[in-house]
């Protein structure tokens, strides 16, 4: 690169010390070499462990848990969410963090294994930062601002970790050396680029943290449209856990984010969205949900006592419910254009309300709410299941379950008001 990279942070000169000397500043990034040009221009250069565990020691290195695996679900008050990896392992309790998977990586170097951990990725958000490209070494000197990790956060804590404990007892461990190098790729990211990368790196390959991964990108439609619903619906603001892909027994929200996506997708029919269709249909699955809270408040927020018998009692709010939701949704926005929102809303008030836990159904000889997790109509659709100790039961999430939920609920609403059996829906 010839010329001084055009990016907010980068000087056009360099610092200089008191002896009129160049002032290399709190890192020096040796032997850069340029990829890239323009939004994908990153620089690429070697290091060695020591200077990793330096480059930490000096509070350069963090995460920014925004846009990492997150913060777990649940966690009040909020911890903080960008961590200095001098700080050592985040708190799994508060952060999504396998410290079993640290350690893994921190034994084995020690142990001198051969490990592929390269590269190593960095990233300066234009105009937080200030550096200076020094042409006549190839060196990239770091004044101010901080390095984030938007991948490779294990790996660092691990690389970090053994330097710490090799200083301590370095005779203990013949066989690692403070000289082992690392490639490293420094990007130019901005803050939401670097949520886009982690999705890149760690969703598109193979199935990670589906709920996270969809939280940070901004370039997936289906995952823009749950987030817009989610901005626009007061019973799924902070009620969509966007961290993992599952919810615990503590955790009161009503679903994750990976299951809202999913829904989009049965509901828009398509996996790419176009942005002036996003704002449109995103309301109309906002204020579907909110008719459908108005009849089943379980769909709402809920305390953890109130969320926990919920889920050990009915249906309702089960993952694989929220695939029949998304049937009806459907149905919902092709009467919007039929009917107009008027009449169609008041149409689905209507419709909805065979849905209320006062409605009572029969099936063969049992009776009762039609989504609790006894009704007889779930275990014969294979939704629900005995458990392992013949007591229990268990929900199923296949995609014939699905399936059958969105079939099941449609046939119901269609068949009117005046239904009380329910034995129909049991033909397939």
């Amino acid at each position: 690169m010839k010329s001084m990279p055009n990016i907010p942070g980068f000087r056009k000169s360099f610092k200089q010390t008191a002896g009129k000397k160049i002032y290399r500043g709190r890192f020096s990034c040796p032997d850069v070499q340029w990829a890239g040009e323009g939004a994908e221009l990153l620089a690429t250069f070697t290091i060695t462990a020591e200077q990793i565990a330096d480059a930490a020691e000096n509070r350069l290195l963090w995460t920014d848990q925004n846009v990492q695996r997150g913060i777990q679900p649940g966690v009040e008050p909020k911890p903080e969410t960008e961590l200095c990896l001098a700080d050592g392992y985040p708190d799994p309790k508060k952060y999504v963090f396998d410290s079993e998977k640290a350690d893994q990586i921190t034994d084995k170097l020690l142990s001198g294994e051969k490990l592929f951990l390269s590269p190593l990725v960095w990233n300066l958000r234009p105009g937080h930062f200030e550096a200076y490209f020094n042409h006549a070494d190839a060196e990239l000197y770091v004044y101010e601002g901080k390095v984030y990790l938007p991948d490779s956060h294990h790996r660092h804590q691990a690389i970090n970790k053994a330097v710490r404990i090799f200083r301590e007892s370095p005779r203990e461990f013949p066989r690692f050396s403070l000289e082992r190098q690392f490639k490293v790729e420094l990007y130019f990211l901005a803050r939401e680029d670097e949520g886009n990368y982690f999705f890149a790196k760690n969703q598109l390959p193979k199935p990670t943290a589906k709920s996270k991964a969809y939280d940070l990108t901004t370039i997936d439609g289906l995952s823009l449209l749950a987030k817009r619903t989610i901005d626009k619906s007061k019973s799924l603001n902070e009620n969509v856990n966007r961290v993992t892909d599952r919810l615990t027994a503590s955790n009161p929200q009503v679903m994750t984010l990976s299951t809202l996506r999913e829904m989009m997708k049965s509901f828009a029919s398509s996996d790419e969205v176009d942005p002036p269709e996003l704002e449109g249909l995103s309301q109309i699955a906002a204020d579907f949900y909110e008719l459908l809270v108005a009849v089943r408040p379980e769909l709402g927020k809920l305390e953890r006592p109130q969320r926990r018998k919920v889920r050990e009692q009915l249906v309702v709010d089960a993952a694989v419910m929220m695939h029949g939701y998304a049937a009806l949704m459907k149905d919902y926005n092709r009467d919007l254009a039929t009917f107009g929102v008027a009449k169609a809303a008041k149409e689905w008030q209507n419709r909805l309300k065979m849905l209320s836990a006062e409605k009572e159904y029969v099936f063969r000889k049992w009776s009762g709410d039609l989504f609790d997790k006894k009704n007889p109509l779930w275990q014969a659709l294979g939704i629900v299941k005995p458990g392992k100790d013949g007591l229990s039961l268990t929900v199923l999430n296949t995609g014939a379950a699905r399936s059958e939920c969105g079939r099941v609920l449609r046939q119901l609403i269609a068949a009117g008001p005046q239904v009380t059996s329910i034995d129909f829906l049991a033909k397939r």
